[in-house]
């Protein structure tokens, strides 16, 4: 506490010099009071979780949603929104990373902390098992519709081993449940026939709206989903 006070009381000596003086603006946004502020802006919420170590790192597959690239993205945190924010999401473990510039490294967000965030486009929300809500498993789960027939993905990934030339190889296979909301309850739906077995009293029209916009179901299944939900939602509003 006393060298970062003696840090910042020569910080802002070194701002008040510079008054007076014809200094461009990017020199004194470059101080290091400025600098100070801008690496710990996040850090009384975001940086105070547990380390992040990279495992497998030699795996010919990776344990993160889409990429193992950082991605700039945004999170509701303790109720507050950060923005922008580089980010990776493990789904193996459901954990939300980011990376601190200082000593600390990578750090895991306290998921139970996180309302929602949002990175390579796609919106997470956390929710909470409920019997009566149908979510059997706390986590994150990726919003493709949030109408009143709500779409939700569960995007996991499991690490296997296998042995190939006398060596152990690490993959991550993928995999993906959808829920949808009907009746202010979350239902998984498997395959096209159970969407509209749920959705049954529009079955034909939603067979049919499908058919108008040429979306082949196997194709393009995401698609397909955020279609059907969209258009019964408009059936019934």
């Amino acid at each position: 506490m006393h060298k970062t006070l003696l840090f910042l009381g020569y910080s802002v000596c070194a701002v008040l010099s510079l008054k007076g003086q014809n200094v461009p603006s990017a020199t004194i946004a470059d101080t290091p009071l400025a600098l100070y502020k801008a690496e710990t802006r996040l850090s009384p919420h975001l940086y105070n979780g547990n380390r992040y170590h990279i495992y497998d790192s030699r795996s010919k597959d990776h344990q993160f949603f889409e990429t193992e690239s950082w991605e700039q993205g945004s999170v509701v945190y303790d109720g507050q929104l950060y923005e922008p924010v580089n980010m990776l999401y493990d789904i193996v473990k459901d954990k939300v990373v980011v990376r601190h510039q200082e000593r600390i490294g990578l750090v895991q967000l306290q998921s139970e902390r996180i309302k929602s965030f949002r990175v390579l486009e796609h919106q997470f929300v956390r929710l909470e098992a409920n019997p009566e809500s149908g979510i059997s498993v706390t986590g994150f789960y990726d919003l493709l519709y949030g109408g009143k027939t709500a779409l939700i993905v569960r995007r996991t990934k499991q690490r296997q081993e296998q042995i190939e030339n006398n060596k152990v190889t690490v993959s991550f296979p993928e995999k993906t449940f959808y829920y949808l909301k009907k009746d202010d309850k979350y239902h998984i739906v498997r395959s096209k026939q159970a969407v509209l077995g749920l959705l049954k009293e529009e079955k034909r029209a939603l067979k049919r709206h499908l058919r108008d916009k040429k979306i082949k179901y196997r194709k393009a299944k995401e698609l397909a989903l955020i279609e059907i939900a969209t258009q019964y939602d408009k059936l019934h509003p």
